[in-house]
Formats: C-alpha cells, sequence, structure tokens
C-alpha cells in the first residue's frame, strides 16, 4: 500500500511541477494554467493529490499565531524579523507585505490548498463511478477535497477577513472564494457571511460522503469534519451549534491520552505523532521555525499550571540557571520542529465545556473540564467545581488557554473573546525600543491582504491598512 502511494504521489508531483514550469504569477497563486498539460485523471490520481501532506497537511497559517500571546521572542531576535513575520509580530505594516506563505508561495498556502482541492472536484466531475466499491471511494476523494478547502477558507477566514459578528456579516468583507481551478478568472472578495456559508456548505457536503474512520490520520473523516464544524461555529459565537457539534464528534471518537503516561522528564518532546487524541492531522508551515525558534513561553502563562499539572513539564522546558521557558510538547511528534493545528479531541471537550458553560449547565461544564483534568494530573485528583455559570466558563476558557498553546487558535479566541469585557485583553511588545500595542477589537486583528497580491489585482484591502 505505502509503495502504492508513493507511486501515485510521484505522478502527482511530476504533473504540478509540470504545471509550474516557465509560469508567471496569477493573482492568487504562482501556476498559469495550461489545458494541454497533464492532470489528474483517475480517482488513484486524485487520492494521490489528497494525499499530498506537504502541502495539504503541513501548511496552515502562522503569522497569526506569531501575533498571538503567551509567548515572545527576546529582543535580538525579535529585532532581526522582517517583513510579514515582523509585521505580524508587531501588529503593523511597517515592512512590505509579499511572499506571504499564508496566502500562497509556491506550492505552499492557503490558496494552494484550495487549488488542489477544485482540481479534484472538477476531475471527479467528468468520472462516472462504477459500482459499489468506486462510488464509494469517489465519495470518499470528493469529501476530502470539500474538507480541504473548507479548512483552507476558515484558515484564510481566521487571518484574512474580519472577526464574525452575525449583525454585520453581510456587509464586512469576507476572502477571496476561488471555487474553480482556472487562474484567468478574477479574484473577488465577498461577504462574510458567504465566506462563512460556503465553509458550513463545503463541509456539512462532505459529511455526508467521507467515512468514520479514516485510512489514515492525514486524511479526513466524518469525526473530522464534525470537529471542524465545532470549531467554525465557536469562531461565529454560535455556541448551540458549536456544543452540538462538538458532542457529534465525541460520540464518535473520544479517547484522551493519560499524560501519566509520557515522559514528562523528557528534554525533549515526549508526545508521539498520530497520538490517541488526534482525529485530523495538520501543523503551521515549516516557514514558521523562522519566528518560532528559540522562542519563549510568557512566565505568567507558565504559572498558571498547577504543580501536579503534567503539562508544565511535557509542554515546556524551563531553564533553572536564567529561568527562561521554551515550548517542547507538540502533538506533531518527537524531531520535529512544527506546530500542530489539527483536530483532536482534547479540543472538543473544551468547547463543549464551554457552550455548556454559555447554556447555563454548570454540572455538565464542569464535567467535561474534570474528564479532561484527570488525564493532565499527577497524583490524586480533586474535582474543580463552579459556584455559577460565569465561574464555570471563567475556569474552561483559562483551561482552554493552558490546554491549546501554541496550537494555531488563540488568535480566533483573542478575535470573539474581545468583544466581551469580561475576557478583552490589550497586548503590549517592546521592540528596538519601541512600544507596540494591540488594543481589543482592533482593526489589527484582520491581517492586510499581501502588497505583491494587491498589486496584481482588484482586490479591496482590509479596512485600517
Amino acid at each position: 500500500m505505502k509503495k502504492m502511494r508513493k507511486k501515485y504521489f510521484n505522478y502527482i508531483v511530476l504533473c504540478i511541477a509540470i504545471l509550474s514550469i516557465s509560469c508567471k504569477k496569477g493573482d492568487w497563486y504562482d501556476v498559469k494554467s495550461n489545458k494541454q498539460l497533464s492532470v489528474p485523471s483517475t480517482l488513484k490520481d486524485m487520492q494521490a493529490l489528497m494525499d499530498n501532506s506537504g502541502t495539504l497537511n503541513i501548511n496552515t497559517p502562522y503569522l497569526k499565531e506569531v501575533a498571538s500571546d503567551g509567548h515572545y521572542l527576546e529582543e535580538t531576535r525579535a529585532s532581526a524579523l522582517v517583513g510579514g513575520d515582523r509585521n505580524a509580530y508587531t501588529w503593523t505594516h511597517e515592512q512590505r507585505n509579499e511572499n506571504i506563505v499564508d496566502w500562497v508561495v509556491a506550492n505552499n498556502g492557503c490558496y494552494r490548498r484550495v487549488y488542489y482541492a477544485n482540481i479534484v472536484l472538477e476531475g471527479l466531475s467528468k468520472i462516472e463511478p462504477n459500482g459499489t466499491e468506486e462510488r464509494g471511494e469517489w465519495g470518499n476523494v470528493k469529501g476530502q477535497a470539500l474538507f480541504h478547502r473548507a479548512l483552507a477558507f476558515y484558515d484564510l477566514s481566521q487571518t484574512f477577513a474580519a472577526p464574525y459578528e452575525a449583525t454585520n456579516a453581510e456587509s464586512k468583507l469576507g476572502i477571496p472564494l476561488r471555487l474553480e481551478s482556472d487562474v484567468n478568472i478574477p479574484s473577488k472578495r465577498g461577504t462574510l457571511k458567504q465566506t462563512y456559508d460556503q465553509i458550513i456548505k463545503d463541509l456539512l457536503t462532505a459529511l455526508d460522503i467521507l467515512p468514520h474512520t479514516p485510512l489514515y490520520k492525514t486524511r479526513p473523516s466524518k469525526t473530522a469534519v464534525l470537529a471542524l464544524l465545532s470549531r467554525v461555529y465557536l469562531s461565529m459565537e454560535e455556541y448551540n451549534q458549536a456544543g452540538i457539534y462538538a458532542g457529534l464528534s465525541l460520540d464518535g471518537y473520544s479517547t484522551l491520552m493519560d499524560y501519566r503516561s509520557l515522559n514528562s522528564m523528557s528534554t525533549t518532546n515526549p508526545i508521539s505523532v498520530y497520538n490517541p487524541e488526534m482525529i485530523f492531522y495538520s501543523s503551521m508551515t515549516s516557514a514558521s521555525s523562522n519566528s518560532f525558534t528559540n522562542n519563549r513561553i510568557d512566565p505568567t502563562w507558565y504559572n498558571l499550571y498547577a504543580d501536579n499539572d503534567l503539562r508544565k513539564k511535557i509542554f515546556f522546558n524551563r531553564n533553572l540557571t536564567t529561568g527562561l521557558i521554551t515550548s517542547k510538547g507538540t502533538y506533531c511528534g518527537v524531531g520535529f520542529n512544527l506546530h500542530f493545528t489539527g483536530l483532536a479531541t482534547d479540543e472538543l471537550y473544551l468547547i463543549r465545556a464551554e457552550c455548556y458553560a454559555r447554556a447555563g449547565k454548570v454540572a455538565e461544564a464542569m464535567t467535561d473540564l474534570n474528564t479532561l483534568l484527570r488525564t493532565r494530573w499527577s497524583g490524586a485528583y480533586t474535582d474543580i467545581t463552579a459556584t455559577s455559570a460565569d465561574d464555570a466558563l471563567r475556569k474552561v476558557l483559562e483551561e482552554r488557554k493552558k490546554e491549546l498553546i501554541m496550537r494555531g487558535l488563540r488568535w480566533s479566541d483573542l478575535r470573539r473573546l474581545n468583544r466581551d469585557p469580561r475576557f478583552a485583553v490589550t497586548l503590549t511588545r517592546i521592540v528596538g525600543g519601541k512600544t507596540y500595542v494591540l488594543e481589543p477589537n482592533s482593526y489589527k486583528y484582520t491581517f492586510p491582504i499581501p502588497d505583491d497580491t494587491m498589486e496584481k489585482t482588484n482586490l479591496e484591502q482590509n479596512p485600517g491598512w
């Protein structure tokens, strides 16, 4: 099976390489289409393209994590940042924004993922499956393409579109929704509502045709679709829907790791890749290592963890001489300088707990929270209790900060939680002697469309930039 996958993967890589030869930059990715060139035409070809994990699974945006709190760079490294990384870290547009991998560069970026998905969806429309087995395979590949497109659109919306508010979603700018592979079709921005409607439409269609259990965790499944729907609705502040989909996903798969089985004393990452909590694997683009090399963890965050909380030792290394704290524990596994952004059961327990708390279901919220925390504790664990729905919500959100640090989720949390005065925060950084401030609900929570894209298109720039 591995040899077969490698054979067809190499074929698809060759096709994409041919497509890239002698091409000029388009308005949303660096490939000019040519109908005479070879394109995937069989189900095996298309499955191989969906198995290109280097593009589809290791290319989620990282700049929004660079801009988030909980970690920082020491002065010399922060001052050395350039371009988009520098702008993201300081919440500015002081330097030129170009070659932004989060958008698209060569074989990387969200719109490259969209392009791959559209190639497959268009190819599938020309195939009439024959027999039950082939119809199942056809549906599986289509579901994968829809999932990857929805995830790419969602990632883009969290970076380059404003936070979702139901009251004005029809008037705010969304992202360009590329639904065809033809690069000659000009890009245009629809509304924020259209963006989220398309994401949800793709996911609900995929839900009906994907298998419950994937062959590999780099492939999506029904459980992954439900988990992603829960994440999407959470960012929309549709908490009833977010809780429902989190519960449905947990009904399909609810395993949690017992952190006591991990080597918390190891100075390297003790968590294996494709661990039992993982539903779907994805990580920030490898370009993120430029901004996260030797990043430091904010001591105030580190001190949130109790001494018996195993995450304190599994997620971080603390230098006893200097006191500096660095991250080490990631669901990407040992030996990978990557940060996990995929879907896992721990996030789902926290989403459902938050939604229970917001609905006034204090006991249910605490049950989910304690179910998670028991697996993170060394020695005897005493259940957390809450005196009110507000108290429960505060406890859940604090654990969300601690559990999901460096998972690419904090930026979305800041965007939605800043609208509530109880949880709004002001972020501050000093680089090169200059103080940079990010106020709650600032326009800077929406990144500017890259400069090189703006120069080649008629796209409207995000307000404020």
